[in-house]
């Protein structure tokens, strides 16, 4: 009965009273609020996006096939957004090789 008292008040200190579990907490609440505006910006901006790649893939190769220039449209977004991963990732990697 002893130890089921002790652990109950391990388990309570540590999920319901526990400092780091209560900054854990704030930071995941945080991180899903930055996440989901994103999400929504991201959203928002994503037919203006494609219009203005369309717009330029068009000027740059004159094809007039609307099929093609979906195809190269989202393939000059998938590039330029993996270059920007890419060099992100590079730029917020931790000293000890961990992103």
């Amino acid at each position: 009965m002893k130890f089921l008292n002790l652990m109950k008040r391990g388990f309570s200190n540590l999920f319901v009273e526990g400092d780091s579990f209560k900054k854990e907490f704030k930071r995941q609440v945080r991180m899903l609020i930055v996440i989901t505006f994103g999400f929504t910006i991201a959203f928002t901006w994503r037919q203006t996006i494609f219009d203005l790649s369309l717009n330029l893939v068009k000027l740059i190769t004159h094809i007039q096939s609307s099929s093609q220039l979906s195809i190269m449209t989202s393939s000059l977004i998938t590039i330029f957004s993996l270059i920007i991963i890419y060099i992100s990732a590079h730029w917020l990697k931790e000293t000890n090789g961990f992103f």
